[in-house]
């Protein structure tokens, strides 16, 4: 893991919550209104959680992760308070709606919001990432500045931040086993059937 990073990536608050928590290791992305790219791209191999409560929707999120809805403000006050570091282990540009409902609570997405964004633009695709959780042992306040602002999924921090005492949510054998069910669910040609 690096040693500082200026890097963060806008993510619902019930999402970094769940992340902080060990809950959830995968984020599933589309982009934002204004992308440079017209497109979501994993620019960056770790970066921290920008927490927002902008678009943050009860009914978009699966049942499993309304636990993490805070109160967090629609819109920033002077600070937005960092904690947690994510790492890319793995990604994939998912082309199939079903893969995708096959994650299941793997992913926080209720089935209407996947189909909603798999679709959205006529696109039809989402990014899966699969992400190690490092949590700073409290909250690291940063000033907000208007930088900030805008339906974009990267942002640029003032200054770095180190992670060096941002520890893994998951122990190594927890986390093998959410790779695991991830990549049977998205490596699968068809869906693993339970007994």
């Amino acid at each position: 893991m690096e040693g500082e990073s200026a890097v963060a990536l806008k993510e619902w608050a019930a999402i970094e919550d769940a992340l902080a928590g060990g809950r959830l290791s995968v984020l599933v992305r589309k982009g934002g209104i204004y992308e440079k790219r017209g497109d979501f791209q994993v620019e960056h191999r770790g970066f921290w959680i920008f927490p927002t409560g902008w678009h943050q929707n009860e009914r978009e999120l699966r049942d499993a992760f309304r636990g993490h809805l805070g109160d967090t403000p629609r819109f920033p006050d002077r600070t937005v308070p960092l904690r947690v570091f994510c790492t890319v282990e793995a990604h994939w540009k998912v082309e199939d709606l079903a893969a995708l409902e096959r994650l299941g609570d793997l992913q926080p997405f209720s089935p209407e919001t996947l189909k909603a964004r798999f679709d959205y633009r006529g696109k039809p695709y989402l990014h899966v990432i699969l992400v190690r959780a490092h949590a700073l042992p409290a909250r690291r306040e940063i000033p907000h500045t208007a930088a900030y602002e805008g339906c974009v999924s990267w942002v640029q921090l003032d200054q770095p931040l180190a992670t060096s005492s941002a520890a893994p949510v998951l122990d190594d054998e927890a986390f093998a086993d959410v790779r695991c069910e991830v990549e049977s669910v998205l490596l699968s040609p068809t869906p693993v059937k339970g007994g």
